[in-house]
């Protein structure tokens, strides 16, 4: 069954958005200048590593769901959400990045951490969601 797969990479998703939110987008100020660019690829590397298989296998479970359900809104509702993140993820955060990718930008940095409380809300709403539908089922 998939449901508990949707409800382990929600929150899995969740703690790592709220990490990245409160934690380490923050400690980017803290990054030498000097440093900043060797900084920022090991972070963009490391994170797809850990963030792209979680958030392709949250859009293939929560389309399948949706299709499943025959697009039925309880369970239309995350595929909403996680397209929603897709698009803030590559119109807000990934351009923010490719900045950052040229070296320390405090400007920058401040927008990303802004542009990113939308991903942050729809990852925990999307969770809670995806919870509540699991225990319901």
């Amino acid at each position: 069954m998939l449901w508990p797969i949707l409800l382990a990479v929600s929150w899995a998703l969740t703690g790592l958005i709220w990490t990245i939110q409160l934690v380490h987008y923050p400690s980017f100020h803290y990054v030498a200048e000097a440093d900043f660019q060797a900084f920022h690829r090991h972070h963009s590397s490391s994170i797809t590593v850990i963030v792209m298989p979680l958030m392709l296998a949250e859009l293939g479970i929560s389309f399948w769901m949706a299709v499943k359900n025959s697009w039925a809104l309880p369970y239309l509702l995350p595929l909403l959400a996680v397209l929603a993140i897709w698009g803030c993820t590559f119109f807000l955060s990934i351009p923010f990045h490719n900045v950052l990718g040229e070296g320390k930008d405090t400007a920058a940095i401040r927008q990303l951490i802004i542009t990113n409380w939308p991903r942050t809300v729809l990852w925990t709403a999307k969770a809670l969601w995806v919870t509540w539908l699991f225990f319901r089922i």
